[in-house]
C-alpha cells in the first residue's frame, strides 16, 4: 500500500459513512439460515433521475482536458441533476466556462507541477477534503485513471461510489470499471520477480494482518486462501507460497495441503500440487509451476487444507512469483485511450443505475390472448395470482422440489391466492406430480407446455408475483415488470447473472464455495448446500413482502371479477 493510501485509510481517519448499496442493487445479509447467512439482492431505483452527483477531477491541466468528453457525457446522461465538481485551482476557470457542473469547488490535493509530487499529503488534508465535499450525494465518481485519489471516495457520503480499479484493492467502490492497464497493480511487464503479500489474496483465516494471515482451523470446509485474481507475466512461472505450521511440542499435527492454480476462462486447474503432510517448522515454502501464454488471463491460486489439525495453527505470508521472461511487444493495439476509459466509466455508471428493460418491453414480449383454461375459475376478486417455475435447465440451479411443495402450501395458507406452475413441455410430468402431492387443489394449475413464450409473458405481466430459480422465467418476469423473487444457487452471482427490475429480489445462501461455476449437480462437492440451506420459511417472508408492496393488476382484477 502506498504512503498516500496508508494516510487515507488509517484508523484515525476512518470514514464516517459506509456504502449502502452495490452497483444498481442493494445487498443485505441476514442470519436466517442454520449454518450460513441469507443474502438478498434488490434493484435500486432508476438513478437517471438522480439529483446529486459529486465528481472528483483533481489531476493536472492535460489530464483534465482528456476528461472533458466524459464530463460532458455525464452532464448529458444525467440531465437535470445537480453536479458538483471538485478540481484543482488551475482547472476552475475551464470547468466554469464549459458548464459541465452546477457547482465547482476547489481542493488542492496535488501540486500544480506534477514533478513536485512526492506522495505525501498534509496532515489536515482529510479534514479539508471532508469540508469541501460536505453534504449527501447519490453518486460520487472519481474521473481519474490512476488510483492515488480513489481512497478519497471513502470520505464522501454517497449511495454509490464509482471509479476505475479492482474490487480487491478498493472494496468500498460500488461501481468498478476494471483498468485496461492492469499491470500497473502488479509490477512492470518485464519484471523477473513479483511479490504479492497476504492482503493481495482473499482469505477465510480467522486472523488477518498486513504481514500474515493465520487460522486456528475453526474453518476447514473449502479453500482458506484464494486469489490474487490478477494478470500475470507471460512465460513459465514459479509461484512460491510461504507458510508456517505451529503446534504444541508434544503434538505432531497430521495436516496436508492441496494447492491448485485455476485460470478464469478454464474449468480445470492448470496446475495442482498435493502436499500429503506439512512440516512443523518456523517457515516452509511450497512451489507451484505453471505457464501463462495469455497477457489478459487472470489467475486464482487456492489453498485447501485437510487432516487432523487439533491444537495447530497455520500462517500464510503471501507469494513470490518468479518468471522466465518471454519478450513481448511494448505496443498493444487493444489498449484504450485514457479518455475512452473515463467515458466508459460514465457509461457504466449510467447503465448500472437504470432499469435493464424499458417500460414497453413487456408489451413487445407478450402477444395474443390467453386461453381461459390457463387460469383457475371461481377465484375471489382479491386473490393473488402467483406464477411459480420450480425447474430450470440444471439440477444444480434448482431449489429442491420438496421445498417448493412446502412453500406453496404455506403461501396458500397465508394468502388467498392461485398458483400457476410454469415450465417447458418436458417438465409437465414433474409439475403434474407436484400438483398431485399438493392434493389436486383447484387453485393450482399446471400450465407447463400449455403456453408458448409470448403467452407466458402475457400471463406473467398480469401476475402479482413470480417465484423461480436462476432461469429464463425469472428474467422474463423482470422484463415484464412483475414482482419477482429468484432463488439462486451458488453457481452464479446475482450481481452478474441475476434478473434486474424495479421489483426484483434475489435470494442466495452466502456459502464460501460460491461462485463455483459448475453446471452439473454431480460436480458439487458440498451436497448442494447453497440450496438445501434455504428453507421455505426463509422464502415465504420475502414473497409476502413483495406481494404487499406490489400494486394489483387492474386488468387481471377485472378478469377475475367477471370469472367469479
Amino acid at each position: 500500500m502506498s504512503m498516500v493510501e496508508n494516510e487515507l485509510t488509517s484508523d484515525a481517519l476512518a470514514p464516517s459513512v459506509q456504502p449502502r448499496s452495490t452497483g444498481s442493487q442493494r445487498i443485505e445479509l441476514r442470519s436466517e439460515l442454520a449454518n450460513a447467512e441469507l443474502a438478498f439482492f434488490e434493484a435500486a431505483d432508476d438513478l437517471r433521475s438522480t439529483k446529486r452527483i459529486l465528481v472528483l477531477k483533481l489531476d493536472h491541466l492535460g489530464d483534465f482536458l482528456i476528461g472533458i468528453p466524459a464530463l460532458k457525457q455525464l452532464r448529458e446522461v444525467f440531465q437535470g441533476s445537480q453536479i458538483t465538481l471538485i478540481c484543482g485551482p488551475w482547472n476552475v476557470t475551464t470547468a466554469e466556462k464549459l458548464g459541465v457542473a452546477n457547482d465547482v469547488r476547489v481542493f488542492h490535493y496535488f501540486p500544480e507541477n506534477a514533478q513536485d509530487w512526492d506522495g505525501e499529503i498534509a496532515g489536515d488534508a482529510i479534514g479539508r477534503f471532508r469540508e469541501v465535499v460536505r453534504g449527501q450525494f447519490d453518486i460520487a465518481i472519481d474521473l481519474r485513471v490512476d488510483e492515488d485519489t480513489r481512497p478519497l471516495l471513502r470520505h464522501v457520503d454517497a449511495t454509490l461510489r464509482c471509479g476505475i480499479g479492482s474490487r480487491q484493492k478498493h472494496p468500498y467502490l460500488d461501481v468498478v470499471l476494471p483498468p485496461e492497464f492492469e499491470r500497473r497493480e502488479t509490477g512492470l511487464p518485464g519484471s523477473e520477480q513479483l511479490i504479492i503479500g497476504p492482503d493481495g489474496f482473499h482469505s477465510r483465516m480467522t486472523t488477518q494482518t498486513p504481514f500474515y494471515h493465520e487460522t486456528d482451523f475453526s474453518i476447514t470446509n473449502g479453500h482458506i486462501v484464494y486469489g490474487p485474481y490478477c494478470q500475470l507475466p507471460l512465460g513459465k512461472l514459479r509461484a512460491e507460497l510461504a507458510y508456517q505450521l505451529t503446534a504444541p511440542p508434544c503434538w505432531s499435527p497430521r495436516v496436508g495441503m492441496i494447492i491448485d492454480v485455476v485460470r478464469h476462462d478454464r474449468q480445470e486447474p492448470v496446475a495442482v500440487l498435493d502436499v500429503p503432510r506439512l512440516p512443523k517448522s518456523d517457515l516452509f515454502r511450497v512451489d507451484v509451476r505453471f505457464s501463462n501464454d495469455d497477457p489478459y488471463a487472470r489467475y486464482e491460486i487456492r489453498t485447501l487444507v485437510r487432516g487432523k489439525p487439533r491444537w495447530t495453527r497455520l500462517r500464510f505470508f503471501g507469494m513470490r512469483l518468479e518468471v522466465e521472461r518471454v519478450p513481448q511487444a511494448r505496443y498493444r493495439s487493444a489498449e484504450l485511450h485514457i479518455g475512452d476509459s473515463l467515458s466508459l466509466l460514465v457509461r457504466l455508471v449510467a447503465e448500472r443505475g437504470r432499469p435493464l428493460y424499458d417500460r414497453d418491453f413487456a408489451e413487445l414480449l407478450a402477444g395474443g390472448s390467453l386461453a381461459a383454461s390457463l387460469r383457475p375459475e371461481g377465484l375471489l376478486p382479491d386473490a393473488k395470482c402467483i406464477v411459480i417455475a420450480p425447474l430450470s435447465n440444471s439440477l444444480l440451479r434448482n431449489w429442491p422440489i420438496d421445498r417448493y411443495e412446502r412453500l406453496i402450501t404455506m403461501l396458500m395458507t397465508e394468502i388467498d391466492s392461485c398458483i400457476l406452475l410454469a415450465g417447458s413441455p418436458g417438465q409437465t410430468r414433474i409439475l403434474a406430480d407436484l400438483q398431485q402431492r399438493l392434493g389436486d387443489d383447484r387453485r393450482i394449475v399446471n400450465i407447463a407446455g400449455r403456453a408458448d413464450w409470448a403467452a407466458l409473458a402475457a400471463l406473467i405481466k398480469e401476475a402479482d408475483l413470480v417465484i423461480a430459480n436462476n432461469s429464463g422465467v425469472a428474467h422474463l418476469a423482470a422484463a415484464c415488470g412483475t414482482p419477482t423473487l429468484a432463488i439462486y444457487s451458488g453457481s452464479h452471482q446475482p450481481q452478474e447473472w441475476g434478473p434486474r427490475g424495479r421489483s426484483v429480489r434475489t435470494l442466495m445462501a452466502a456459502v464460501p464455495c460460491s461462485p463455483c461455476g459448475h453446471d452439473k449437480l454431480e460436480a458439487c462437492p458440498h451436497d448442494h448446500l447453497c440450496m438445501t440451506l434455504i428453507e421455505p420459511e426463509n422464502v415465504l417472508g420475502h414473497a409476502i413482502e413483495l406481494l404487499n408492496r406490489a400494486a394489483p393488476s387492474s386488468t387481471l382484477r377485472a378478469e377475475r371479477s367477471l370469472a367469479s
